[in-house]
């Protein structure tokens, strides 16, 4: 079977048994696995078709990753790790734990921008859950949160910039695999 069928689904199958495990109750349950399924989805939409020209993509990507950072800092200095899972009625994120996770997953992140980079199309799952959870999902979560709570959530500041920022990249991916390039036109779904 083919490496850029197999791949993806093996790590989405990966990421979702590592939600499973860390979760606190149904927190990233949830918010995360709904994340790898869309991620998933985009993957054989887009990339499995025609990878894009990281010149477009790898720009956006590097500066949604770093609102990613300074979006961490808001949760870290806010409470994140213990009010997010509390909206599912389940015990704390210790802080050394939410910290430790939430750098795997930036590392993860910064080599899916060598993915991207280097046009390996096979793990691009990473870089998209990226984009289609910490980027679309923080800016749509986080609002969740702050109606649910009634006011302010811990990260919602920083996840509005999200907004502006992920119909961008999400745009910039469909075009950039929708366009062939030898003859300037739009390839039809």
């Amino acid at each position: 079977m083919n490496k850029n069928i197999i791949i993806p689904i093996l790590i989405a199958i990966g990421m979702t048994t590592g939600f499973f495990y860390f979760s606190s109750g149904l927190s990233l349950i949830m918010t995360f696995v709904p994340g790898v399924i869309l991620a998933l989805l985009f993957y054989f939409l887009t990339v499995y078709k025609k990878q894009p020209e990281p010149d477009k993509i790898l720009p956006v990507y590097l500066l949604a990753l770093g609102i990613q950072f300074i979006h961490f800092t808001e949760e870290y200095i806010t409470g994140f790790n213990y009010k997010f899972p509390k909206l599912f009625n389940s015990p704390e994120y210790p802080l050394d734990t939410f910290v430790a996770f939430n750098m795997f997953a930036y590392f993860m992140f910064i080599m899916g921008a060598i993915l991207i980079y280097k046009k390996i199309k096979p793990p691009m799952m990473i870089p998209l859950f990226f984009v289609m959870y910490g980027v679309i999902g923080n800016a749509i979560a986080h609002v969740i949160f702050c109606i649910v709570v009634g006011g302010y959530f811990p990260g919602i500041y920083t996840a509005l910039i999200y907004w502006i920022v992920g119909p961008i990249i999400i745009k910039r991916i469909w075009i950039e695999t929708r366009t062939d390039k030898k003859y300037g036109l739009q390839r039809s779904l």
